[in-house]
């Protein structure tokens, strides 16, 4: 047995040295702008509380490559680098660079002149300047150059709300040109969010839609998270106040959710056409706040896993709104789904990234500003076709389908208006004679064929300022604007008289009918329309009784 032991004894210690002792990375200029956490080793704290003199130097601890990011939870992980730089880059300026799209708590740790190791605190738990060694957005620690020795470094990364620390090597040429495209591309986004926002606050304040104002919400604060994902308001506003930067990771996002829930509300009318999904909609803003309230208590980690939790339930609920609402006929759903379908995209390569089963890349830091901006651009046309389509839908209430004239709503309206102006002005009731044979003989479409043909002549028989309304199947009804004198009145109704008896050609059938009127004048027969219409009714019916084809004026005055 003893001899055993001596025989794997060597064999065991091996493996674990190429377990524990990889190859330097050989750093050439070939590396700049490559993510290297494939070519560190990792090592997991799962109480996230063991001392850092634990960790320090103990190679044997790190046994499997690194990787960029790894999800919810407290747990504290460690990566360790050896490089060795080679000939042409000693003396050159490098730069360990760790481009997380949040991260509370990083700690960078190089050796010292003593041997020992010195300790660098960054992440959102400290101040922008303390954490920093370059003036930027982004963590990043000078590389030492140690010449032909290897160089050792260690990070730890921390993060309850979901740890992403993807770990770059940056010669310095190469990140300042890194640094003037990302601003100025981020730049651009930041200012295309902004002046959306704008042109629809002033739609909001024209137009007085709610959804416009929920809409210049949902942009400002999206915009505003983005700005403070991306580091710069730490950099801009909060470089000596740690904890709003911290705290802005929830509170930020937590007024985007509950704003983009009222968006939805007001954009697809839920209240009205969905009731039971609209109180889902109401409880998703209170979890919101519920967040929002948790963080500002100090809850750090609850929050920051209930944010990241709540897209799971949230995201199926707005489409199953939008799906509903675009199959009951709101055309302009199809917009949103296609804006929230993108920016669904760019939060999920985000979260994916968070959760580290994607890589960091330009792609992957750029997809949710790109997607964000591009959701905001469509849901701004999505807001306008809607706008467009209850214009339309706000017309077609007061449009008879059947002939295009106007219908008893539009007529209650006119009405109004000219009898708010206390005028004299005429009521026309009017009556197809023989009708009800076409119909009959020849079927409803040919009756709605007729009526088509007599809408529209009895359109070119009134002025502009009078009103010609279809009340029924073979019922009209005609508003003379005030001023209209006994013989302007007698020339319209005779127009109208010869207008139905001239012979509706269809095709080689023809169809002989005519019209009978009766007349009311506001105010002396009514003041209201149901008045009015009764006297200019039993008028018609006059004419009726009298043979047709002509017209009675009401005579009884009330």
């Amino acid at each position: 047995m003893c001899r055993l032991r001596l025989l794997f004894l060597p064999l065991l210690l091996a493996l674990f040295a190429v377990a524990a002792g990889a190859e330097p990375l050989a750093l050439d200029r070939s590396w700049s702008g490559h993510t290297i956490n494939a070519q560190m080793q990792a090592f997991a704290d799962g109480s996230g509380l063991r001392p850092s003199a634990g960790v320090l130097g103990h190679a044997d601890l790190f046994v499997e490559p690194a990787r960029a990011g790894a999800g919810l939870g407290g747990t504290a992980h460690w990566m360790r680098l050896q490089l060795r730089r080679s000939a042409t880059e000693r003396g050159q300026a490098w730069w360990l660079v760790v481009e997380p799209l949040n991260l509370f708590d990083l700690r960078v740790y190089r050796r010292a002149g003593d041997g020992g190791w010195q300790e660098l605190q960054s992440g959102e738990r400290v101040p922008f300047a303390a954490g920093r060694e370059r003036e930027w957005r982004q963590f990043a620690f000078r590389l030492p150059d140690d010449g032909e020795a290897v160089t050792e470094l260690y990070l730890r990364a921390q993060d309850p709300g979901g740890a992403s620390f993807p770990v770059a090597l940056w010669h310095e040429d190469d990140l300042r040109r890194h640094e003037r495209i990302g601003e100025l591309l981020l730049g651009a986004m930041y200012g295309a969010l902004l002046a959306l926002s704008a042109y629809n606050l002033f739609l909001a304040l024209s137009l007085r839609d709610r959804a416009y104002g929920w809409y210049v919400a949902t942009t400002l604060s999206l915009g505003l998270f983005l700005v403070h994902l991306h580091g710069h308001l730490a950099q801009w506003l909060w470089r000596d106040q740690a904890w709003l930067t911290s705290a802005g990771r929830v509170l930020i996002p937590s007024v985007w959710g509950f704003a983009l829930a009222g968006f939805v509300m007001a954009f697809f009318q839920t209240r009205r056409h969905l009731p039971r999904l609209h109180k889902v909609l109401l409880g998703v803003q209170a979890l919101y706040v519920v967040c929002f309230v948790a963080r500002l208590a100090g809850l750090h980690g609850p929050s920051a896993q209930l944010l990241t939790i709540f897209p799971m339930f949230c995201v199926p609920l707005v489409f199953a709104v939008a799906i509903l609402r675009l199959r009951q006929g709101l055309e302009p759903a199809r917009y949103f789904l296609i804006g929230y379908g993108t920016v669904l995209l760019g939060t999920l390569l985000f979260l994916l990234r968070i959760a580290g089963a994607l890589e960091p890349s330009t792609l992957t830091e750029l997809a949710l500003p790109v997607a964000a901006t591009l959701e905001t651009l469509i849901f701004s046309l999505a807001l306008a076709a809607r706008i467009k389509q209850l214009d339309r839908s706000s017309q077609a209430a007061f449009v008879d389908e059947l002939t295009g004239l106007p219908n008893r709503r539009a007529l209650e309206q006119r009405f109004a208006e000219l009898a708010a102006r206390d005028q004299p002005f005429t009521l026309l009731a009017l009556d197809l004679d023989r009708f009800k044979p076409v119909n009959d003989s020849f079927g409803h479409h040919e009756g709605d064929e007729v009526l088509r043909v007599l809408a529209r002549r009895m359109q070119a028989c009134i002025r502009g300022d009078d009103l010609v309304a279809r009340v029924g199947g073979d019922e009209f009804v005609l508003l003379l604007a005030p001023g209209s004198g006994e013989a302007a009145v007698s020339s319209v109704v005779n127009r109208l008289l010869t207008a139905a008896r001239e012979t509706v050609h269809l095709g080689e059938r023809r169809h002989q009918l005519s019209a009978s009127v009766g007349l009311a004048r506001f105010p002396s027969q009514g003041r209201s329309l149901a008045e009015l219409s009764r006297h200019a009714d039993m008028a018609l019916y006059e004419a009726k009784q009298s043979g047709r084809d002509c017209w009675r004026a009401a005579v009884r005055a009330v």
